[in-house]
């Protein structure tokens, strides 16, 4: 057998114990009934006949359980996805929110939904500080995330905060390159002009510089190296 073949979905749950124990009823109720009416080979046939209803319950029920369970729509997994492309995802998903609460739809947004919805507070309906505000409140929540900081420094900046946005940024910039995400540390420092705005530690400006090198960008690597040399620390 192909071991990597699908199994059929199963029963589980309250369900499953409904099930198990309508089927050990009907086993009883049979092998009583035709223990009456025909001694024990009246009873033989009637356990067989409670365990035949008993798997036509079993198969009713897991093939309606099956039915809902595909009837029901769910998020796409965004959790392989770059940060600031699993925003996009997740902002197009709370744009149908309303469409899908009335078809009964249900999304699971977690972290990278609370940065959207905070997103689309501020670039949406113009509550800044409403969104500056629950961004800190994920950033405390959630201080190795560098997607809310990065969000968190895009917020400040259209407040107009420029320092408290290179903050931010830096911060977030920081924590990419220590968690190995390289493409949103490469779109934080073209965001900012990173070699001029934003401070880290010498380390990872040498680590970014070796990133800069691998996407053919010679003259930000050169910048970096530069900084490096300068030992300018993040805050």
């Amino acid at each position: 057998m192909d071991a990597n073949r699908p199994k059929p979905p199963d029963l589980q749950g309250s369900k499953a114990v409904v099930v198990v124990l309508v089927t050990v009823l009907l086993l009883i109720v049979g092998g009583y009934w035709g223990w009456t009416q025909n001694g024990p080979l009246g009873a033989m046939l009637g356990v067989m006949l409670g365990a035949a209803l008993g798997a036509l319950i079993y198969t009713v029920v897991r093939v309606s359980d099956h039915s809902n369970r595909i009837a029901e729509p769910s998020a796409p997994d965004v959790r392989e996805l770059p940060p600031d492309q699993a925003l996009q995802v997740l902002s197009a998903l709370m744009n149908a929110a309303a469409s899908a609460s009335e078809s009964g739809a249900s999304f699971s947004l977690g972290l990278l939904g609370e940065i959207a919805a905070a997103r689309d507070k501020a670039s949406k309906k113009g509550d800044i500080e409403g969104a500056i505000k629950e961004l800190k409140r994920l950033a405390e929540e959630h201080p190795r995330s560098s997607a809310v900081s990065a969000e968190l420094s895009r917020v400040h900046r259209m407040a107009g905060d420029e320092e408290a946005a290179k903050k931010a940024a830096s911060e977030a910039l920081y924590l990419a390159l220590r968690g190995g995400m390289n493409g949103l540390a490469l779109q934080l420092f073209a965001e900012f002009d990173g070699a001029e705005e934003l401070t880290l530690e010498g380390s990872y400006w040498e680590q970014l510089a070796r990133i800069l090198d691998h996407a053919d960008k010679p003259e930000d690597a050169a910048k970096c190296r530069a900084r490096a040399g300068g030992g300018s620390e993040s805050e």
